[in-house]
């Protein structure tokens, strides 16, 4: 499969406008992408790609795609080239703005029935992910219900509702934006200093925003794909994460990688 070539001369489709920075992000934003099964992918001579071929270029992160699009704004065509340094800031920038949600907007809440809601959130989360799957708008609603909950009537305690509730707070915050993850972590991180949530959870937090940041993570829960294959996201001080993990309760991360078939040979320090 030819991706680039040295001709100087560049393909350029007829009758499209590529999409532009700013329309590129602003769809980002709107959760709105191509068609994949009626864009035409091409190389920079014009030549077509077919689209499974793409999924297994090695090292993806080295290429760009220019979307052109007709005049009813569809995108019909992508050409494919190698990114420059600017084109990968701008990827970055894509990618925050997909993971964009605007402000939740309070509901009210009644706080004699905190109980009966979190319960409620509990199942409606833990429902969509029976079979492996998850339903954003669920998510979503389920956040609102939960930030309406904390804004309202204040950050419940054990005292108020069972664990199980409890979890419930954490699980909707920890499935919703990263903007809330950051913003609400201090009083989760400060509801299990008081014995109210597991270390675990919000050591999972922590690491889910620290990948979000795009940081290393420290306790090694997060996981991610890499050419179609899931791997582990970078890790600080590999050599002591099962230190770590001991500490905050945790099993050893080579039987908590085995679910995904992902080899963890790093020695560990005593």
């Amino acid at each position: 499969m030819i991706l680039s070539s040295c001709n100087n001369k560049k393909y350029k489709p007829e009758g499209l406008t590529k999409l532009s920075e700013t329309e590129l992000i602003e769809r980002a934003k709107q959760k709105r992408r191509p068609d994949m099964q009626t864009v035409i992918f091409k190389n920079e001579r014009g030549e077509a790609l077919n689209f499974d071929s793409l999924l297994t270029i090695q090292n993806p992160e080295q290429w760009t795609m220019d979307n052109y699009a007709d005049g009813n704004g569809e995108v019909k065509e992508i050409i494919i080239r190698k990114a420059t340094a600017e084109d990968l800031e701008l990827q970055e920038r894509i990618r925050k703005a997909f993971t964009y949600q605007p402000p939740v907007e309070l509901v009210d809440i009644d706080c004699a029935q905190k109980q009966e809601i979190l319960q409620a959130v509990y199942e409606s989360d833990q429902g969509t992910r029976t079979n492996g799957t998850m339903d954003p708008e669920i998510d979503r609603k389920n956040l609102t219900t939960v930030i309406s909950l904390i804004e309202n009537c204040g950050m419940p305690t054990l005292n108020e509702v069972n664990k199980t509730q409890m979890t419930a707070i954490w699980l909707t915050i920890q499935h919703g934006d990263h903007e809330n993850r950051k913003k609400y972590f201090p009083l989760l991180e400060q509801s299990a200093k008081n014995g109210d949530l597991r270390s675990t959870e919000i050591a999972m937090m922590k690491d889910r925003i620290l990948m979000g940041d795009g940081k290393p993570q420290v306790y090694g829960t997060q996981i991610t794909q890499k050419d179609g294959q899931w791997v582990l996201y970078e890790l600080s001080a590999p050599e002591s994460v099962n230190k770590r993990r001991t500490e905050i309760g945790f099993g050893p991360i080579e039987d908590y990688l085995k679910r995904w078939n992902i080899e963890f040979n790093v020695k560990q320090v005593q």
